[in-house]
């Protein structure tokens, strides 16, 4: 289910305040991407639940995909297809519809349509493992042609490869687009995402926003529930992906720049 022009139009009009108002602002910005959802229905139900803003990224063709889409919308969370690419290690498997090399060009777009349409509301796209996949021009040039030609999609790569190619291609495509700056739960104990939590607001303090990436795991999920509710005392704000690539866009510095100005760290994912 797409978005109506109507609603597209709305949608534009009030990032377009939001952006004029807090663009110039020096709080900083944290946004946070909650990823695998679509398979357990009560994590997912947790995930949407979080206090303040959040990107809830679902796995295509999964069991609670529909529901769990429908309630973070309801909870105001902003929905992302988290749409599996092929890995490095042959032996996993990145999931159903997966895009993979190898395809035709019409099998990678019938895989981004099928994609899109099981996850109801959906406004962008990030990247599930793909660290053979996005290391490919060809495809991932495939790929942001199909997005802008959709019209009103961002894309956040997830950065499992320090090899993608994913944000220069958007940018190429003119693809709103930004890249992770950590996962929280590489290390799933609470200790680890605590202290993953702090790196994140300290890089959102030091850059002026910061992009994490939890997953649906009772440690990760408690942590959040705590840190998510106490934000506001520590004078950071919680924001969705697509306000936070407007507001870099709002300021000229283009997303897969800046990604690319300091070092990160894949993920081998």
């Amino acid at each position: 289910m797409r978005r109506t022009p109507g609603a597209r139009i709305a949608a534009a009009f009030v990032m377009g305040l939001l952006q004029s108002a807090i663009c110039s602002a020096d709080t900083p910005y944290l946004a946070v991407i909650i990823d695998d959802l679509g398979n357990a229905r009560t994590a997912g139900e947790r995930a949407a639940a979080l206090p303040g803003a959040a990107t809830c990224s679902i796995l295509p063709h999964t069991p609670f995909a529909t529901h769990l889409a429908e309630l973070c919308m309801k909870s105001g969370k902003e929905v992302f297809v988290h749409l599996p690419m092929q890995p490095e290690n042959p032996a996993v498997d990145p999931g159903p519809g997966a895009l993979m090399v190898g395809q035709s060009r019409e099998q990678l777009r019938l895989a981004v349509t099928a994609g899109l349409d099981s996850i109801p509301g959906a406004s962008g796209i990030n990247s599930h493992m793909g660290s053979l996949f996005t290391r490919h021009i060809g495809y991932m040039e495939w790929l942001m042609t199909e997005l802008s030609q959709r019209g009103d999609l961002v894309f956040v790569d997830s950065a499992t490869t320090a090899h993608s190619v994913a944000l220069r291609m958007a940018a190429r495509q003119g693809v709103p687009a930004a890249r992770r700056d950590l996962f929280l739960d590489d290390d799933p104990s609470a200790v680890a995402v605590r202290d993953k939590w702090e790196q994140a607001v300290a890089m959102a303090r030091r850059d002026g926003a910061a992009i994490a990436i939890g997953h649906p795991r009772d440690e990760t999920l408690s942590v959040l529930e705590t840190e998510m509710a106490a934000v506001g005392g520590r004078d950071i704000i919680l924001i969705s992906i697509g306000e936070l690539i407007s507001i870099r866009q709002g300021k000229g510095i283009p997303s897969w720049q800046e990604s690319l100005s300091r070092s990160q760290q894949a993920s081998r994912k």
